[in-house]
């Protein structure tokens, strides 16, 4: 299960009082380095299918004086594909053994007074199966949307992302959350908005310094060029996590989710898009974060 990233991190940066890195100030550089296998499953159509992935994420955040907050993330992603069918969707797609995909993110909020933030947050991601190029997996969008701080407790936010995508462009809404409801429980946002999809929600609960249980949801997207045109996974994500932080510089988490029935599409230059039924399959993931 890929965790909350370099926007996120930069909205619990923005929650701190207004100074040039002051002493204790978060970390700047964040890596995450993370491996999810998900079970066997079934399409609809084209039989067996079961997948795997392993990836790393570099991001940067830092204050520009009082007002500005920047970063800049850089990942990688291989994603493995293991179908039964030597060709799918009526011999129209051959299948693929692996779909890679590099991405490039900035960030910025502007800190209007002690109540409001501005985010802009433009990406750019190469994504492609094997045998396709990654320029025409190429992709570009941009997440506008503002932060209010209802108390010290409590942000809420909303955005807007506009994503121009392999063959398609879309837009959505997008609800940011940051609720430290207790001294150990907290509502926020699991996953950095994108071309993934929305941000999610998950509860979590830290009962001592080492130790977060964290249960949560989102919809998850995956978009790429394939050899003749572009295929895309849509699926539902329910998962639950446990956080071990064994000091302030490093962590681990263990991750089992359940990712729920959804679609695979294909759609070949000049064809009509396709699309079958995926079935639901349980996943683990290990995500390894340092802080420096």
């Amino acid at each position: 299960m890929k965790l909350p990233l370099i926007s996120l991190s930069l909205l619990a940066l923005a929650a701190t009082p207004a100074l040039a890195r002051p002493q204790g100030a978060p970390s700047p550089w964040k890596l995450n380095l993370y491996g999810i296998q998900m079970t066997d499953t079934d399409l609809a159509e084209d039989g067996g299918f079961k997948d795997s992935a392993f990836g790393a994420e570099l991001g940067y955040s830092t204050r520009l004086g009082p007002k500005w907050i920047v970063g800049a993330s850089a990942s990688v992603n291989r994603r493995y594909t293991d179908f039964d069918a030597r060709t799918l969707f009526d011999g129209t797609l051959a299948r693929f053994d692996h779909r890679d995909r590099i991405g490039l993110g900035f960030n910025g909020i502007y800190l209007l007074n002690k109540e409001w933030q501005v985010i802009v947050a433009p990406r750019f991601q190469w994504a492609a199966a094997e045998d396709a190029s990654l320029s025409d997996g190429f992709s570009y969008g941009v997440l506008a949307g503002g932060m209010y701080r209802v108390n010290e407790d409590l942000q809420l936010g909303l955005g807007l992302s506009y994503l121009n995508d392999v063959k398609e462009t879309k837009s959505f809404p997008i609800l940011l959350v940051k609720w430290q409801i207790t001294d150990k429980l907290k509502l926020d946002n699991p996953f950095d908005p994108g071309f993934a999809g929305r941000a999610g929600l998950e509860l979590s609960y830290r009962w001592n310094p080492h130790f977060e249980l964290g249960v949560g949801g989102a919809y998850r997207s995956d978009r790429f060029a394939a050899e003749q045109g572009a295929v895309e996974f849509e699926e539902p994500l329910f998962f639950g996590r446990l956080s071990y932080f064994p000091s302030d510089t490093w962590n681990v988490t263990a991750a089992l989710g359940y990712r729920a029935e959804g679609e695979m599409k294909w759609e070949g230059d000049g064809l009509r898009e396709q699309s079958q039924d995926l079935d639901g399959r349980m996943g683990f993931g290990v995500n390894v974060s340092w802080k420096f």
